[in-house]
C-alpha cells in the first residue's frame, strides 16, 4: 500500500467516527455542540432532520468526492482528480437534490399503497415483509425512474469540469462510451442499485441520505472494476 492508501484509510475511518460520535446536537431548534458518546448517531439524526438541506450538501459533497477519487486511484493510480473543488460543488448539490427525491418516491409509493394501485401494506402494526417489501418498491421506483438520468447528468457535469467548457446534445452523447452506458450502468441499476437502496429505504428517513452517499463510495469502487470493451 501506498503511503495516499493511509491517507486514505484514515479519512474513510475519519468520517465514520465524525458519525458515531457526532458533536453537535440540537437544544430549542438550535444546532449545539452536545453530548457524543452513545448519543452521537442520535444527535447526527436530529441535526438532519433539522436541516436536511445543508447536511445533505455536506455528506454528498465529502463522501462522494471521496468516491471519485477513489474511482481515479483505480485507473491511475493516483487519488488525484482534477477540479477536486468543482466536483464537490456538483455533488453538494446532487445532494441537495437528493434531500427532496428521497422523500418525493418515499411518500409516492406510499400514496399508491394506500391506495390500492401497488402491492403490500403501509398499516402501523405492518409485518417484517410488508416493510420491506415497501422499501423494495420505493428503491425499483426511484432507480426504474429516476437514477439513470441522474447518473447520465452527473456524467455530462464531469465532461464539463474536465474540458472546462458547456457541452451541447450531439458533442455530449457523441462523446459516451456505448458499452458503458448501453449495458455496464444499466445492469448496475438493476443487480446493485435496486438491492442496495432497499437497504436505504429500510432505514428511518434521517439516514437515507448518509447511506445514498456511502454507496457513492461504493460506486467508486465498482467503477475502478469496470469492465473494457
Amino acid at each position: 500500500m501506498k503511503k495516499s492508501d493511509w491517507w486514505a484509510l484514515a479519512y474513510a475511518g475519519g468520517c465514520a467516527a465524525a458519525v458515531i460520535w457526532f458533536p453537535f446536537g440540537m437544544q430549542d431548534g438550535k444546532v449545539v455542540w452536545g453530548a457524543s458518546g452513545g448519543n452521537g448517531i442520535n444527535n447526527f439524526g436530529a441535526v438532519t432532520l433539522a436541516h436536511p438541506f445543508i447536511m445533505g450538501f455536506l455528506k454528498f459533497g465529502l463522501l462522494a468526492t471521496f468516491g471519485e477519487m477513489i474511482k481515479a486511484r483505480g485507473k491511475t493510480g493516483s487519488y488525484r482528480v482534477d477540479s477536486l473543488p468543482a466536483r464537490f460543488l456538483v455533488w453538494g448539490l446532487y445532494g441537495l437534490m437528493f434531500s427532496v427525491v428521497f422523500p418525493v418516491f418515499s411518500l409516492g409509493v406510499r400514496g399508491l399503497v394506500e391506495k390500492g394501485l401497488w402491492f403490500g401494506s403501509v398499516a402501523p402494526d405492518a409485518g417484517a415483509g410488508d416493510k420491506l417489501l415497501l422499501a423494495f418498491s420505493c428503491s425499483l421506483f426511484i432507480n426504474m425512474i429516476f437514477a439513470y438520468p441522474m447518473m447520465l447528468s452527473h456524467e455530462w457535469f464531469n465532461q464539463v469540469i474536465a474540458k472546462r467548457r458547456l457541452l451541447g446534445g450531439e458533442a455530449f452523447f457523441g462523446s459516451l462510451d456505448k458499452h458503458v452506458w448501453g449495458s455496464f450502468i444499466p445492469f448496475s441499476v438493476v443487480w446493485f442499485w435496486i438491492p442496495a437502496h432497499t437497504i436505504t429505504f429500510s432505514l428511518p428517513g434521517e439516514y437515507r441520505i448518509l447511506m445514498a452517499a456511502v454507496l457513492s463510495v461504493a460506486l467508486g469502487f465498482l467503477l475502478t472494476f469496470r469492465p473494457k470493451k
